[in-house]
């Protein structure tokens, strides 16, 4: 017998020790949990572990048979001072986000938290698999710069000292994609982002300032090239989880959802006409509200692309149609079942008259700038096209999750301060 038994796997006749949390205890019932999971045995005789508080990690020597456990020694090896602040045995998907952030150590938890983590930790470990075989290179995201992406969308951005110099904690890996493409071609990062979102983007369901995105960068690719891609990427990545992982989705309590493509196509301009005969009115050049997102999204009942917005509407780095300049070369997903949007992405502004142009227009200096235009001022930003695809957000609409906030340990919310 070894020293110690994984509750999963302790469903047979035998001596046992066990080391694990004490979760739950009821009359005759107690709840344990350890690195597998959660486990409940009857246990025969539960005087010593009926009076130890709940969190107490104990060595628990006895003898299953029949489901029951007989206890024949239990050894304390912490003893909490208290209870629990927090009864993290009934979160749900639709758990308050806000009360999910405050105790967010004792939501992680919680057997819905270690489900979504583990969930979480097969979506990353399918996307990487899935890009590695398409020849793409992963680098390590940087933390810090001097300049960051000033295409927020209304957030803003952190910033830092660093030997008296002012940086920016990084909202977004555009520049560093581009340029790194241009030595490796396909390259992704499993980037963590930080930008101070409007405190009313909590209603939304689908925003964090601290959230992950795959950033994704492809040397000389088109919008078609990126848009297939990951199409294939979300089909492979839910077939996977499906047929690989159907327990997790029986912890969470929901069906899998497996991703079809091809995905049907809007243009901006469609879309804001669709927004209009569902009742919501979009200004032009403006972005589509979470409302009329939903709306679109429901009324094609997949998920969808938008292609081609308003050049005003969207950062420097995105390449202008050369049929039609006033809208780039890019596009969003919007999620079906109002989860909005979950990948952001287009063709990408190589040239350095173009960049100096656009940067100029949306009031920032040059100088700011300079590492990245020094290099387009060198032929050293190749065409590209690429996306960002969040993490969180993918998770929380496979999860069936209430809000993103539930989607990762240690949720940082728009509005929200104080939390761990």
């Amino acid at each position: 017998m070894s020293r110690r038994s994984l509750l999963k796997d302790l469903g047979r006749d035998g001596e046992a020790i066990i080391v694990a949390w004490i979760a739950d205890k009821h009359e005759d019932r107690i709840v344990l949990r350890d690195a597998s999971g959660y486990r409940e045995f009857r246990v025969k005789e539960l005087k010593d572990l009926s009076e130890l508080p709940l969190e107490t990690l104990v060595v628990i020597q006895g003898r299953i048979r029949d489901g029951i456990l007989f206890v024949k020694k239990v050894i304390p090896l912490t003893l909490p001072r208290r209870e629990r602040d927090f009864d993290y045995t009934s979160i749900t998907r639709d758990t308050d986000p806000v009360a999910a952030a405050k105790y967010s150590p004792w939501v992680l938890r919680s057997k819905l938290l270690q489900s979504v983590v583990r969930l979480q930790q097969h979506i990353l470990e399918y996307v990487r698999e899935f890009l590695y075989r398409k020849g793409f290179t992963e680098l390590l995201p940087p933390i810090a710069s001097v300049v960051s992406d000033p295409g927020l969308r209304g957030a803003r951005k952190l910033r830092t000292s660093l030997y008296g110099v002012e940086y920016e904690l990084t909202s977004s890996v555009i520049m560093y994609k581009q340029s790194s493409a241009a030595v490796f071609e396909k390259i992704f990062y499993v980037a963590r982002n930080i930008r101070e979102e409007p405190p009313e983007n909590i209603g939304t369901g689908r925003h964090l300032v601290e959230f992950t995105q795959i950033d994704l960068e492809w040397a000389l690719a088109s919008v078609d090239d990126v848009i297939r891609l990951a199409e294939r990427l979300l089909e492979y990545v839910s077939e996977k989880l499906a047929r690989e992982k159907s327990w997790l989705y029986e912890e969470l309590g929901i069906e899998p959802y497996v991703f079809k493509p091809p995905f049907p196509r809007l243009t901006y301009d469609e879309a804001l006409e669709v927004a209009k005969r569902l009742g919501y009115s979009v200004e032009w050049g403006k972005e589509l509200s979470h409302e009329a997102e939903t709306a679109i999204a429901m009324e094609y009942d997949s998920p969808l692309w938008i292609t081609g917005f308003p050049v005003v509407s969207r950062g420097f780095y995105y390449l202008p149609d050369p049929d039609n300049p006033r809208y780039n070369r890019d596009f969003n997903l919007i999620l079906p079942r109002g989860y909005g949007e979950v990948i952001d992405g287009g063709e990408r502004e190589y040239r350095y008259e173009e960049l100096a142009k656009r940067i100029k227009a949306v009031g920032e200096p040059l100088e700011k700038y300079e590492w990245f235009l020094d290099l387009a001022r060198s032929g050293g930003i190749p065409p590209s096209a690429g996306w960002g695809l969040g993490l969180e957000r993918l998770t929380r609409f496979l999860a069936g999750l209430r809000h993103v906030g539930l989607a990762t340990p240690f949720p940082k919310l728009p509005g929200i301060a104080g939390t761990p």
